[in-house]
This record gives C-alpha cells, structure tokens and sequence, in this order.
C-alpha cells in the first residue's frame, strides 16, 4: 500500500511539473510576443525579422496554452487577437 502511495504522489508530482514547465513555456513565449511587439513599433529597417519573431513567439504562447488544457475555442480567441495585432504592426509605419 504505501508504494502504490509513493508511486501516485511520484506520478502526480511529475504531471504538476510537466503542466507547470509548459505554463512556463507559454509565459515565456508571451514575454517574448511582447517584446517583439515592442520593438516593431519602434523600429524601422528590422521588421521582417522581427515579424518572424513575432510569429515564432506567438506560436510558442498558443502550444504552450493548449498544451494546459485551455478549450480550443478560447486558444481561436486568443490567436485571433494576436493575429490582428501582428496585422496592425505589418499595416503600421515605424515610429
């Protein structure tokens, strides 16, 4: 009895750790959507890049939320609204 314990409180600990890495993977990937949204506003000759990282950043944030369980029709919400940002910054000048 006390191993099958052990082997639970082992299992459930490595599933809280694997959800919370992936949490820490989608927060990390929204610091990094933030700061390449940052810099897209203020730069001039570094856009495409910075697109590309955009794009990249915002993709880690949606695995890194789907993989915790988020509803697929919230994860539509959010990427929607990442989408028309990085439109907005595509359609913006630089300032």
């Amino acid at each position: 009895m006390a191993q099958a314990l052990d082997l639970a409180s082992t299992s459930e600990g490595g599933i809280i750790a694997e959800a919370n890495n992936k949490l820490l993977s989608a927060l990390d990937g929204f610091e990094l959507l933030l700061a390449a949204g940052t810099a897209l506003v203020r730069a001039r000759t570094a856009r495409p890049a910075l697109l590309d990282a955009y794009d990249d950043a915002a993709d880690r944030l949606i695995d890194g939320l789907r993989d915790n369980g988020i509803p697929e029709a919230e994860l539509q919400k959010v990427h929607k609204a990442i989408s028309r940002l990085r439109l907005a910054f595509e359609e913006t000048p630089p300032g």
